[in-house]
């Protein structure tokens, strides 16, 4: 893999959940009234719903909308607030916003036996950063930004992980340019490719906007 050494190119504020990692890939369509229910559970009224876009148009939510997918055996939120919750929360100001209390919870019940990642490229702040869950436990986290550098990074490494780390110099995470890369790399995980090489044949979600 070619590591790429500019500037950040991508926005991205995603979770997924699943009993089926890799399998967020092109296929079936979106349970519209699952999504529903989850935008419900999640943040409550004063939403109201805007139609189906595709990941596409989701990845880089603005802060009053909420974009979700369901399909058998997978959700997909994308939320100005919620990756960033579930990652590390002091880094992201504006953590709880608009999401219930006990948003972790109502994420980790979906799939209570499978796989949870929270994805985040922020271009501005340069800040970048993923979590992984399993069974409801989090086995991976690793962030950090232009300003701070890498300050998070805990849990074993995935084996997504490996192939940028192979070889890799003390320091090399804190460029935030090398964490986009990683937060790419490890998408492959959900996606069963690299989320941007994809080439726009993702999933499809429900837009949710605050009234």
């Amino acid at each position: 893999m070619t590591r790429y050494t500019g500037p950040m190119r991508w926005e991205m504020s995603i979770v997924c959940a699943t009993d089926r990692p890799g399998s967020f890939g092109p296929g079936t369509g979106n349970d519209v009234a699952s999504a529903a229910r989850i935008q419900r559970a999640l943040a409550g009224d004063g939403y109201e719903y805007g139609g189906e876009v595709t990941l596409w148009n989701a990845l880089h939510p603005d802060e009053d909308a909420m974009f979700i997918g369901v399909r058998p055996g997978g959700v997909l939120v994308c939320h100005a607030d919620l990756a960033g919750a579930l990652i590390h929360g002091n880094a992201w100001s504006r953590i709880n916003r608009s999401l219930r209390g006990n948003y972790r919870e109502t994420v980790l019940r979906w799939f209570p036996a499978g796989d949870v990642m929270a994805m985040a490229l922020h271009c501005v702040p340069n800040l970048w950063g993923f979590s992984a869950y399993h069974a409801g436990r989090r086995i991976r986290t690793v962030a950090g930004s232009a300003e701070d550098g890498l300050f998070a990074d805990s849990g074993v490494p995935l084996p997504e992980e490996l192939p940028l780390r192979a070889g890799a110099v003390p320091g090399l995470l804190d460029a935030p340019a090398a964490g986009e890369e990683l937060v790419l790399a490890v998408s492959a995980r959900m996606f069963g490719a690299c989320i941007d090489r994809l080439a726009g044949t993702g999933p499809v979600l429900s837009h949710f906007h605050r009234r």
